[in-house]
């Protein structure tokens, strides 16, 4: 019963997020609405894993799946909207790293990202065309495509958020419905820490050998069991532990995989005329490909032995439950 009022907090919070999207499609609100979706979309594919193969189970599913398809519509949209933020915010650093490295270096932390996507006015913009070096010229140049380009998605994800909202609030309801209905019997929950790290044995068996054109669905699917850990209630320090190294591996391989779509859009909107700005680009894109391998390497193993103590530990009481029917059959034979 727990877990269904908890798909049922998470949707309230996802349908919140994605009525201030509708309304007007601002950068926390677009991030919370992406990340809602996956968070919503972890917690029911946990919980159909542990329906039963019979009428009830199969109604269930049906639901489920048909609540995931809406969550899935709902992200392809938000996620474009919400890279551009990142991305403004990533060349906004870069430039300040390479123009003023004194100014950076005594802040270090993020700017704000719904200043940079706010944009400046006409007379911000006036006076960046005669800025003197070529880099800041290039920024400038590249800035000002993303903000156009993030424009125009997010009216479209207005639009999309609008008409999905009653969409998501039928899929829900009959979500809940299905699950809380007669006879739908779940098999006994697993510690969110042993379910997040099955999940991600799954997906480190099926990528073994890790590379440029995979890492990115590595993350995604790693990212789904770190959600399946952070479903634990508080105080669980072993799934604490598990969300955590989910998180920097996710975090890593994310901050790679947002250089290599910036260096991609900078070529796409400045060609071959800015060779400084995608130059700089391309070197934090390698740079931070070279971090992310190595993490997901060492991660990678951590996890999975982790892993192979659990399985270990199971066997071990199967085992010994085993031994102690057996030993009590043979005392009343």
């Amino acid at each position: 019963m727990r877990d269904v009022q908890q798909i049922l907090g998470l949707a309230a919070t996802l349908r919140e997020n994605l009525a201030k999207c509708a309304g007007d499609p601002d950068v926390d609100p677009v991030h919370d609405t992406r990340t809602g979706t996956r968070r919503l979309q972890a917690t029911v594919e946990n919980l159909v894993r542990e329906l039963p193969d019979d009428g009830a189970g199969a109604a269930a599913r049906d639901s489920a799946a048909a609540t995931m398809r809406v969550l899935k519509r709902i992200r392809r949209a938000a996620g474009p909207v919400r890279d551009l933020d990142v991305h403004r915010r990533l060349l906004q650093k870069l430039a300040m790293r390479a123009t003023d490295p004194a100014k950076a270096a005594k802040h270090p932390e993020d700017l704000p990202v719904a200043k940079l996507v706010a944009g400046a006015g006409p007379l911000e913009r006036a006076l960046a065309g005669l800025r003197a070096t070529p880099l800041q010229r290039q920024t400038d140049d590249l800035d000002a495509w993303l903000k156009d380009r993030r424009s125009e998605l997010a009216e479209g994800f207005q639009a999309k958020a609008a008409a999905t909202l009653p969409k998501l609030d039928k899929w829900v309801a009959a979500l809940y419905a299905a699950l809380r209905a007669k006879g739908v019997r779940r098999s006994r929950k697993k510690a969110p820490a042993v379910a997040a790290l099955e999940g991600f044995a799954r997906l480190a068996t099926e990528m073994q050998a890790l590379h440029a054109g995979n890492l990115h669905d590595f993350r995604r699917g790693a990212k789904k069991a770190r959600y399946v850990a952070e479903l634990a209630a508080g105080g669980d320090e072993e799934a604490a532990r598990v969300g955590g190294a989910l998180k920097k591996l996710q975090d890593e391989i994310g901050d790679w995989h947002d250089w290599l779509v910036l260096a991609d859009e900078a070529h796409a909107a400045l060609g071959d005329g800015a060779p400084e700005l995608t130059e700089l680009i391309e070197a934090e894109r390698d740079r931070h490909f070279a971090v992310a391998l190595q993490m997901a390497s060492k991660l990678r193993g951590r996890l999975m032995g982790e892993w192979l103590a659990v399985r270990r530990r199971a066997a071990g009481s199967q085992q010994s439950a085993a031994s102690q029917e057996a030993g009590s059959r043979q005392r009343m034979a």
